[in-house]
């Protein structure tokens, strides 16, 4: 099959080199800067102006702006037309409406899209009107490059090399599906118990970062000292990103090649994380251990999972299926029942007795609580597919799932009550 990659190598650029990135990527976000603020002026007025509008004005800025000739006219070419994907995103719902670049916010990067313009060697890449840049390549680059983006994370220079190849990929086994859990105690658990440990910010970490933090608000802005403070952090922050990242890809590939259907909840990670401080009319309660969690949820990083498995998942062959989380870690995974499902049933408490425990209040069955949790997620995928029973083997632990989660409600449909044997586990047939 054809795939679209991008190997990441870190470059070693001369001090002169270095100075040309910067440069460069203050003049794309210049450009830009200048192209949003002309798109909101046309928008203000009720007209619209299109990429090749502003890349046809873009030639007479680059005469009229002498620095701004310095830059490679192909990476401001690509930064418009970065923009105007932005705000096709933007319209049909993807994403939010494009934002103004900082100086001192988010990464320097530029794009030379144009593979007839470089050249990808062995140890290096040779750049327009920079030339050869020493490049420490971990492994070989195999197909035909597309494009190459330059991009700074904290004091480090790295060219991402986009290729297009034809791979043999192995194909997830037939007939496998797994249900993930995503929770802030155990990172990943799966509906048949498998757990995957991610890499933490550790509490010495939290606090050299605070310290970072506190000295970098004491210096003076503007200073050679605030600069270096800045960087610091910059540095320390990259060191964390890098690692989490690299936990998170080991773990989303096992998962990819291991099950042809996985299942995660589609969750609403800016309002899981919405702050608890409220308003000066209505403060809130618990702000700081709120403000924790809301540490723990982002360091998990579930939107990340959850983009990671879309493209692995999609290569081996498999398929990605986000269902709703209501009631998922209260309903059972085994009658499929949620107490409030009968007024009969409706004084008795839900099943999650604690953090790691759950036992079910109808008919006490007990296991883990993020377990119970990845089974009722498959389930619900199985139920959103509604594929055939015969094409796809769902287990969970070894034996057949029992739950169903009602897709409309988001609450598990009643089912009938199974035999169960004296320790509380359904009879085998």
């Amino acid at each position: 099959m054809r795939l679209i990659q991008a190997h990441r190598f870190r470059l070693y650029p001369t001090p002169a080199q270095e100075e040309f990135f910067r440069r460069t990527a203050g003049c794309c976000r210049v450009v830009w800067n200048l192209a949003l603020e002309q798109r909101q002026t046309y928008g203000r007025r009720g007209r619209t102006i299109a990429f090749k509008a502003q890349a046809a004005e873009l030639k007479d800025l680059r005469r009229e702006v002498e620095w701004l000739a310095e830059a490679p006219s192909h990476c401001l070419q690509q930064t418009l037309r970065d923009l105007d994907k932005a705000f096709a995103r933007f319209f049909s719902g993807r994403a939010g409406f494009p934002r103004f670049k900082s100086k001192h916010r988010g990464e320097d990067s530029f794009r030379f899209p144009d593979y007839n313009q470089f050249e990808v060697g062995p140890d290096f890449v040779d750049l327009p009107k920079v030339g050869k840049v020493s490049m420490r390549a971990h492994r070989p680059v195999q197909g035909q490059v597309r494009n190459i983006t330059v991009s700074r994370d904290g004091d480090h220079w790295y060219a991402s090399i986009c290729v297009s190849l034809r791979r043999r990929v192995r194909q997830a086994p037939t007939g496998t599906a797994v249900g993930l859990d995503l929770g802030v105690a155990q990172p990943i658990v799966q509906s048949d118990g498998v757990t995957h440990d991610l890499p933490r910010v550790t509490p010495e970490e939290m606090r050299r970062k605070a310290r970072l933090q506190k000295g970098l608000t004491r210096k003076k802005k503007g200073s050679r000292n605030r600069a270096k403070a800045r960087q610091a952090l910059a540095r320390f922050e990259a060191k964390l990103r890098r690692r989490r990242q690299d936990g998170l890809h080991k773990a989303t590939a096992v998962i990819a090649r291991s099950y042809r259907l996985v299942v995660v909840e589609d969750l609403k990670v800016r309002n899981m994380t919405a702050s608890a401080a409220g308003t000066v009319e209505d403060p809130g309660r618990n702000v700081s251990a709120k403000a924790g969690l809301n540490r723990a949820m982002l360091d998990v990083a579930p939107g990340t999972v959850r983009r990671m498995l879309e493209y692995k998942v999609k290569r081996h062959g498999g398929k990605l299926v986000a269902v709703d989380p209501r009631y998922t870690s209260q309903t059972c995974s085994c009658c499929g029942r949620h107490p409030k499902d009968s007024p009969e049933t409706a004084h008795l408490p839900h099943g999650r007795v604690s953090r790691d425990r759950f036992v079910c209040p109808l008919c006490s069955f007990a296991c883990d609580a993020d377990v119970n949790a990845a089974r009722n997620i498959l389930v619900r995928g199985k139920l959103a597919i509604n594929d055939n029973v015969d094409d796809l083997i769902v287990t969970a632990g070894g034996s057949p799932v029992a739950a169903c989660g009602a897709l409309g409600t988001g609450r598990a449909m009643r089912q009938e009550a199974k035999t169960r044997q004296p320790n509380g586990l359904p009879q085998a047939a």
